[in-house]
Parts: structure tokens; C-alpha cells; sequence
């Protein structure tokens, strides 16, 4: 039997691009020509955010009517409740997303803290949910780079490692990004316990819960780019 034309979507659930039916389970699900249109075009896309207007000019092609994203929103829940293993995320500012499936090998994810711990940057996971978005989660290399046990970070906010240097644009970028859940990456002074100035290239990312889409814990990836900040003063210096 011929498989290229059928595409897993998560566990048990495939979609053939043939026939473009989707099957749960070994049984058909039933689809209106709206969710079988918005299913092929996310399907088609996977991995990429889709516009509201965009999703909604492609299913109602004639539609006379004025754009009306209530119509996407609903159109996507009723999809989400007709096949609720699918991970369609939304975006700020009105976009769709559906995620490719990927299984996790229990190996990995059995060992996936030594994997965090041996990492060569910084890493951490702060929970958003909780008062003031604390750090649950510290790697090694992060710990050694700014002089701190792991016990001595969880539970704070990262502000901390600016110290008193507060004025720095680059703080309002972060917390423009994490407002509307987006991906950020900037320059940084932070100090090391000993207060030595250290230049950190920051890139904060939004996780979100695959079942109920809601915003988890942010990501915090930590490099030190020190070196390359002095070598760049040095030579505006020199000009």
C-alpha cells in the first residue's frame, strides 16, 4: 500500500492528502468543507503562523462580506473540538498556528536535565504563573558564569543579575516580547556575584501547554558575549 500520501498529525491521527480526510483512531472523522479547507492549509504550512484575514479570504473565497475573525476563531475551535489531539496555537495579533507532532524518545526525555546541565550556554526556566515569573530552573553553565549556586537563583526573578543598572533599553524590548508572548533576543549587562560587569546575549522564548495552549514557562538562553562588547568599545574608541 502506497503511505506517501498520508501524513501522521499525532499519535493515531493521520491526514490523507488525496482523499483529504483526516482518521482518529482508525475511524473517519467527519469534517465540513470549511474544517477540510483551514485543516489543508495549517497542514500545508505546519510549523508556520497564519493570518486571520489570510485564513479567512482562503475558505471564503466569495465572501462578500467585510473580514470577520470571529468567523477563524470559531471555525478553528469547532476543529480543535472535532479533533482535539491537534496542536493549533494561537499568536498575538490574531495569527494560527498548527505544530508538527513530534514524539519524544523516553530515553531523551528520561535524561533531558543532564542534557540541559552539560549545555555549554546558560539556561534557564522561569514560570510566568507564579508572582513576579521566578526561575524554577537553572543549568550549570549558568550558575558558574555569574557566581551562583542554583539554590541561590530559583525563585528569584533574573532582574537581579542587573543589579542597579536598570536603565537599559534593551530591558523594555524583554518586556514588551514577553507581554505579547513573542520571542526576544538582546544585549545585556548583567554582573557576576563579585560585581564584574558581564555582557549577555539573551534570548527569552514563550512556552506554551499543548493542550490547553496557554502560556507555561518562559525559556531563558544566556551567552557570554563579553569579549566581542570590549572588543566593539575599543574600537569605537579608536575611530
Amino acid at each position: 500500500m502506497n503511505t506517501h500520501h498520508i501524513i501522521k498529525l499525532c499519535d493515531r491521527c493521520y491526514w490523507d492528502t488525496t482523499t483529504e480526510t483526516i482518521k482518529l483512531h482508525n475511524e473517519n472523522v467527519p469534517l465540513t468543507s470549511n474544517m477540510r479547507k483551514v485543516l489543508k492549509l495549517l497542514i500545508t504550512n505546519y510549523n508556520k503562523p497564519i493570518s486571520s484575514i489570510d485564513i479567512f479570504f482562503h475558505i471564503w473565497e466569495n465572501f462578500e462580506n467585510e473580514y470577520k475573525p470571529r468567523n477563524v476563531r470559531n471555525l478553528i475551535s469547532n476543529v480543535r473540538k472535532r479533533i482535539p489531539c491537534l496542536s493549533i496555537v494561537n499568536y498575538y495579533g490574531g495569527s494560527y498556528m498548527l505544530k508538527k507532532n513530534r514524539e519524544s524518545h523516553p530515553l531523551f526525555s528520561e535524561n533531558l536535565i543532564d542534557i540541559l546541565d552539560q549545555a555549554q550556554n546558560g539556561i534557564t526556566i522561569s514560570d510566568p504563573n507564579q508572582n513576579d515569573n521566578p526561575v524554577i530552573y537553572v543549568n550549570h553553565a549558568f550558575a558558574n558564569a555569574f557566581g551562583y549556586t542554583p539554590e541561590e537563583v530559583i525563585g528569584k526573578n533574573c532582574r537581579f543579575l542587573q543589579g542597579d543598572d536598570r536603565n537599559q533599553p534593551a530591558l523594555e524590548e524583554i518586556r514588551q516580547a514577553m507581554q505579547t508572548f513573542k520571542d526576544v533576543t538582546v544585549t545585556l549587562r548583567n554582573y557576576h556575584k563579585s560585581g564584574q560587569l558581564i555582557y549577555s546575549e539573551v534570548t527569552i522564548s514563550p512556552i506554551f501547554d499543548k493542550k490547553t495552549h496557554k502560556l507555561k514557562y518562559f525559556l531563558g538562553i544566556q551567552k557570554d558575549v563579553t569579549s566581542l562588547q570590549q572588543l566593539i568599545q575599543q574600537i569605537k574608541g579608536m575611530v
